[in-house]
């Protein structure tokens, strides 16, 4: 699932430049959860807004 992670890392990086964790959080090793079958990536931006992506699990 790491690499699963990256992947998604890497997309949020890729659209939006420069991308944090959440506030409450010290790395992006904590911005993730899953639903069923589906990981949930939690990320801030530069303008402090807060974003989500998500993929489903193979």
């Amino acid at each position: 699932m790491n690499e699963l992670k990256n992947i998604m890392i890497s997309k949020a990086v890729e659209k939006y430049t420069d991308i944090y964790p959440l506030v409450t959080k010290r790395d992006f090793g904590e911005c993730f959860t899953t639903e069923g079958n589906i990981l949930v990536f939690w990320f801030n931006t530069a303008d402090e807004s807060t974003h989500v992506l998500t993929t489903r699990i193979p």
